[in-house]
């Protein structure tokens, strides 16, 4: 019995998307074409074209994936119950040395490694569903980092005045800035002290040893 038809098609279409996110993230909107993607994948621009229609629809597809795989993640570790805030900062640490490595296997190539960046660059470009996803991943991903704050609060890990809002949208810029932090700190060595610096002054001002700093200044 024949593999059905939609069965074929779809390692081509991921092996496509693939492709096409690497490229994006490399080269931007204007400097990926369909033959680019043809020639590394060794087929013809009317078969992408089969599968994905004009240019627009593919980076729209590649965009949502994109978005659904890493906002996803990022949540997972930051709404994660029972963690501390130690920890999920060393996880999205690990988290964006992943992507890093990826675009970068020797370590100071200096590409950018996220698809949101490298496309947020070129906004003019890209069309109103692009630019709306765009902005939907940075509140999402802002969003996720406050849940976070607030869970730390709750189990005790950080004052109960700790400003949660301000202290998670200040940890997602971080995620969000990534590429360009590393850029601007000497390479991903310097990104990782970014987190660490942020976390510190966190800890320092609203974490356990000031909780007990606070609770003292009371005491009669």
């Amino acid at each position: 019995m024949s593999e059905p038809d939609d069965l074929k098609r779809a390692p081509m279409r991921d092996e496509i998307k693939r492709v096409a996110t690497r490229l994006l993230m490399l080269r931007g909107y204007r400097g990926v074409s369909y033959g680019d993607i043809a020639t590394e994948l060794g087929i013809t621009t009317t078969n992408i074209h089969y599968h994905f229609g004009p240019k627009a629809r593919l980076v729209a597809t590649v965009m949502h994936d994109y978005v659904e795989q890493v906002g996803g993640r990022f949540r997972a570790i930051w709404t994660a119950p029972g963690v501390s805030l130690g920890d999920k900062v060393q996880a999205t640490v690990a988290f964006n040395h992943e992507a890093f490595t990826r675009l970068n296997p020797a370590g100071n190539e200096g590409n950018s490694w996220s698809l949101i960046t490298r496309l947020s660059a070129e906004g003019e470009a890209l069309d109103d569903v692009m630019r709306g996803r765009i902005l939907a991943f940075r509140r999402d991903i802002q969003a996720s980092a406050i849940i976070g704050m607030e869970l730390a609060v709750a189990e005790g890990g950080l004052r109960a005045d700790a400003p949660c809002p301000q202290l998670g949208r200040l940890l997602a810029s971080c995620f969000l800035y990534a590429v360009h932090i590393a850029r601007d700190s000497g390479g991903f060595r310097g990104l990782a002290q970014h987190y660490a610096a942020q976390l510190d002054l966190i800890e320092r001002c609203w974490g356990r040893d000031a909780l007990r700093v606070a609770q003292g200044s009371t005491s009669p």
